[in-house]
């Protein structure tokens, strides 16, 4: 992970002991009414990894920090050879078709890879590389299709993850206009911040019985459209967000009816109206009984965009790990501003399963 809390055990430490790193944008700031100086716009950057870069360089920067952390742990040189990479990126489509908004996207993902390999010294081959956007909800889709690509056996590796920025000046002044962002004036809007995380899947891989953390399985993806998102007029009622945790809490099987859910709620009012809605609708339908945890990574990180899924994939799998999660599956839930809503199951393994582990 690259965040502005650090790497992945660090940034999971500090999360869990609610630690944040809120700095002040040096480049934006606001004018309440009636104020005769400007309000500082609060951000969670990265430290020092994207100083002195906006736009690709800087999506460039946090890639390049995400895939030192992962070097910590897999030997990148021979990783890139073997997966397949899936990757949550920006949206910056401004209204294009469907397909020319994926092949937008290729475009930024192939650059952005391209640029922080080669910055690392790496060179991975490109035929297996699939970029997506889809805003928060983002990573769940490339985590689906990455599963599907393991299931058929076209892959048994697969590096899933995604990476994002909401704090280069341009976009601060688009959120400042639209009202969106938490200022003085403003206390119901988003922090941004940046951050990428990647994961690394396998299938079908033995589990070691000297191996000290417990094999950790993805089990269920379920993506849908909201039709009432952001910019139609419309609120969303939870309904079709509480459809997407319905299908993957039926679709994974786990000792007792105990949940984590990691929510991407981000201190807006309409994600929150949502959030609350589907809860309401899930308590009512039996799935859930009303006492889950719930985890909030942006009170930590900031909203960070299509990196949002991955972080808490992150989250929930370090604290599977560490042994200090309050339940043995969780369900990490997105909201994405573009209608897209998705929910992904995961679970602690008792013995070898079938389907992609961390």
């Amino acid at each position: 992970m690259s965040s502005s809390l650090g790497p992945v055990v660090t940034a999971a430490a500090a999360f869990r002991a609610g630690i944040v790193r809120p700095r002040t944008s040096v480049d934006v700031a606001t004018f309440a009414p009636g104020d005769r100086e400007p309000q500082p716009v609060t951000v969670y950057e990265l430290p020092g990894a994207t100083l002195g870069f906006s736009g690709v360089g800087r999506l460039v920067a946090v890639a390049m920090d995400a895939l030192e952390d992962l070097a910590t742990y897999v030997p990148l040189r021979t990783l890139g050879h073997e997966a397949g990479v899936f990757l949550a990126v920006p949206d910056f489509s401004n209204g294009m078709e469907s397909q020319e908004a994926a092949t937008a996207a290729g475009r930024l993902g192939h650059q952005v890879m391209g640029r922080a390999l080669d910055g690392l010294g790496l060179s991975w081959p490109e035929d297996r590389w699939r970029f997506f956007t889809g805003g928060s909800a983002g990573f769940a889709l490339a985590l689906k299709a990455a599963l599907r690509e393991m299931e058929r056996g076209a892959l048994e590796t697969c590096i899933v993850g995604g990476l994002d920025s909401l704090v280069h000046p341009e976009h601060l002044r688009y959120l400042l206009g639209e009202r969106r962002l938490k200022t003085a004036n403003n206390p119901v809007g988003l922090l941004p911040g940046e951050a990428g995380a990647l994961l690394v899947l396998r299938s079908r891989q033995p589990v070691k019985k000297s191996e000290v953390t417990p094999a950790i399985e993805f089990t269920a993806v379920h993506v849908a459209h909201e039709p009432n998102f952001l910019g139609t007029g419309r609120q969303p009622d939870g309904r079709v967000l509480s459809s997407c945790v319905q299908a993957v809490l039926g679709a994974s099987s786990s000792k007792g009816r105990e949940v984590l859910l990691v929510s991407d709620i981000n201190g807006e009012e309409r994600r929150a109206w949502e959030w609350g809605n589907a809860l309401v609708r899930l308590k009512a339908s039996g799935a859930l009984h009303g006492e889950e945890p719930v985890w909030v990574p942006a009170t930590g990180f900031g909203d960070v965009g299509a990196a949002g899924g991955a972080v808490g994939a992150c989250l929930a799998v370090r604290a599977f790990q560490r042994g200090y999660a309050p339940a043995r599956r969780s369900v990490v839930v997105s909201q994405a501003d573009s209608g897209e809503r998705a929910a992904f199951a995961l679970v602690v393994c008792d013995s070898p399963g079938r389907g992609g582990r961390k």
